[in-house]
């Protein structure tokens, strides 16, 4: 009985050999072969080459000088990534790490205290909890992060005041005091705070004025009235003391 091998580029393959360097291959993300697999692939493939048919030394050099630029890429694409991660300590980043069991994406923002490596992974330190590099979602300057924070806290305390027909002069030292809230935020923060919530409390503050000069004239209309009780009072001490002394 003959033996059926198959031939390719003039060598003996082995099937089983190839079969298993296949179905790891498979299991690569992407379908890419890192330098470790590169190097069971060239060992493989001087194991099993034809004895009668051996490769050249020129061929076995051509593939260990592949071999090497897969390794000088790989190491350079690490030293990318680790000055990549070092250049992030100290700024506020946010992170978008995904729920290994669930799936599900969540974001966290913090600054970054350290930089560290376990194996190939880089991992950043945020809020005392260790994050894949790969994770990285946004890199954000301090001072945007400022912006952000107080204006959500402004749109929070707006938020917080009567509509303008439910104002009362009640709510006159709240409303005061986001208007300063307000006041004390620098032009930049300022241009984060929308539209909407600038108007609810300028609304605020028209319907509170308008109370306060209400209140204002009925206490200046009482006042009036008391001068002229007491100015009264004076002309008629006056009449009553000229007149005893006319008398005596």
């Amino acid at each position: 009985m003959a033996l059926v091998q198959q031939v390719e580029n003039g060598q003996l393959v082995d099937m089983s050999a190839n079969s298993t360097s296949a179905s790891k291959a498979k299991e690569k993300s992407g379908g890419n072969l890192d330098k470790e697999d590169f190097l069971k692939l060239l060992v493989a493939q001087m194991q099993y080459q034809d004895p009668l048919e051996p490769q050249s030394n020129t061929e076995y050099v051509t593939q260990l000088a592949t071999f090497s630029q897969v390794e000088a890429s790989e190491n350079m694409k690490a030293t990318m990534e680790q000055m990549e991660a070092n250049q992030l300590v100290g700024k506020t980043v946010i992170m978008k790490p995904t729920n290994a069991t669930t799936g599900e994406t969540s974001y966290v923002t913090g600054m970054v205290d350290y930089v560290t490596r376990e194996g190939a992974n880089v991992y950043l330190s945020i809020n005392d909890r260790l994050y894949n590099l790969d994770d990285l979602d946004t890199v954000a300057d301090t001072a945007y992060m400022d912006a952000v924070t107080l204006s959500n806290t402004f749109k929070e305390l707006v938020a917080q005041l009567p509509i303008a027909d439910n104002v009362s002069l009640g709510d006159e030292e709240k409303i005061k005091a986001v208007r300063k809230v307000y006041d004390g935020l620098t032009d930049y923060q300022k241009g984060f705070v929308d539209a909407d919530t600038l108007k609810r409390l300028s609304d605020a503050e028209t319907k509170l004025n308008a109370l306060i000069a209400i209140r204002d004239a009925i206490a200046g209309g009482s006042s009036d009235d008391k001068t002229e009780t007491d100015n009264e009072s004076e002309d008629s001490d006056k009449v009553e003391g000229a007149e005893d002394g006319s008398n005596s």
